[in-house]
């Protein structure tokens, strides 16, 4: 592997999330020194070195980082990437979100408690260490409630539970996928599942977009679809990119990316699920939210971990999404092995962002468990949301998934 004299930058979690963000430092000239948990991590690709490592192995990210001499640490829309970089850069003394945004990133809890102390509309929850503790909780909030890990990511562990028989099965799951063996339960808050976007830039904190979002039905949500803007009133979206801004102030954060996540009732009343001080995941911050905005937020990243941005944003309201955006799920039929799909032709259309599947040919498909397992995802482009519609339909008849029988 060849070694570059070029400064070096390190990149946690360098998977094909945040390509294009590797792309970018490429571009600008600087060395990545990356690591992922996987061998095969596409990252890797364009990486000078790379190192096979968890993201919450913090004692090697150090290591690496020392030997390297790297000059920044970039990491996009990982939350446990996201801490171990806060912990690294202090270290090592390079620039980075500050360690409590890290913290409120990866504990909802404690989340939840300082945006209370804001003033911001949330669920009523309560912290839960142990099956008793859940009882109580559900007891107290009575059903439908929602359990999930305070330090998850995606959504892996989150139950929706509607009944009694199925609590002590949510606890052991949800216990499972937290680092921390902590949980948080709320009330279930029936309404639209709406996400935010935004980031700090050298002038201040933005909200830039605003999508809604489509669920699988039952107890595990699954998003099966995300539209940009969202299919909502002008001014209900400039009231939730205000709740943004308001719920970021509220946990001080002041570094790249923000991604919040809140429920809008059918009475138009808009509750925190969670907000992060990093990008969104499947394409959003590295090119969904570029694209929307047209401004080249990679590269602003990467001058913030050097020291060197001088960027600064307009503040007009409601006025950043340039065009629909919609990021789908589709399905392949399950148990059934994969002979070909015409990757390339669908590809090829102007309007396709982004396509990709976890399936190769001759794998069998299996049922979709939770977001990370879902078939494939697609990102369409639209001058509005009926344009992106009628794309989205073109690419639907142009995709053909070949079985064996």
């Amino acid at each position: 592997m060849a070694i570059s004299n070029k400064e070096k930058i390190l990149v946690i979690g360098s998977g094909w999330e945040q390509y294009e963000l590797l792309k970018t430092i490429k571009q600008i000239g600087y060395s990545i020194i990356a690591t992922h948990p996987n061998l095969n991590a596409e990252g890797f690709n364009l990486a000078d070195s790379f190192y096979v490592k968890d993201s919450r192995d913090i004692k090697s990210h150090i290591e690496i980082a020392q030997s390297h001499q790297v000059v920044g640490i970039v990491t996009d829309n990982c939350d446990y990437s996201f801490y171990t970089a806060s912990v690294v850069a202090s270290k090592l003394k390079l620039p980075f979100a500050d360690m409590q945004s890290a913290i409120y990133s990866n504990d909802k809890f404690l989340q939840r408690q300082a945006c209370e102390k804001g003033g911001i509309k949330q669920p009523e929850f309560y912290q839960v260490k142990s099956l008793k503790e859940l009882e109580t909780a559900v007891n107290r909030l009575d059903f439908p409630v929602i359990l999930k890990p305070v330090d998850s990511r995606g959504t892996f562990g989150i139950t929706i539970i509607q009944n009694k028989e199925d609590v002590e099965k949510a606890f052991f799951d949800a216990i499972d996928n937290s680092p921390s063996h902590t949980l948080i339960c709320e009330k279930f808050i029936q309404g639209t599942l709406v996400t935010v976007d935004g980031f700090c830039f050298k002038n201040g904190h933005q909200a830039l977009t605003v999508a809604s979002r489509k669920f699988e039905p039952g107890p595990k949500p699954i998003t099966k679809e995300i539209i940009y803007p969202a299919l909502f009133s002008e001014e209900t979206n400039t009231r939730l990119l205000a709740n943004h801004a308001k719920v970021v102030q509220a946990l001080n954060y002041a570094w790249g990316h923000t991604h919040g996540e809140y429920l809008l009732t059918h009475d138009n009343e808009i509750y925190l699920v969670e907000c992060a001080n990093r990008g969104g995941g499947v394409y959003t911050s590295s090119v969904l939210v570029p694209l929307l905005t047209e401004i080249n937020l990679n590269e602003i990243l990467v001058n913030q971990s050097l020291g060197k941005d001088t960027y600064e944003v307009s503040t007009l309201e409601n006025s950043y999404m340039k065009k629909s955006v919609i990021l789908t799920f589709l399905d392949f039929n399950v148990g059934h092995v994969i002979k070909s799909i015409n990757m390339k032709e669908v590809l090829d259309q102007p309007f396709t962002i982004r396509f990709r599947t976890i399936y190769s040919e001759n794998d069998m498909v299996e049922s979709i468990e939770n977001c990370a397992s879902r078939h494939s995802m697609l990102a369409i482009s639209g001058k509005d949301s009926e344009d992106a519609q009628n794309n989205l339909h073109q690419f639907k008849e142009l995709l053909q998934v070949q079985y064996y029988k």
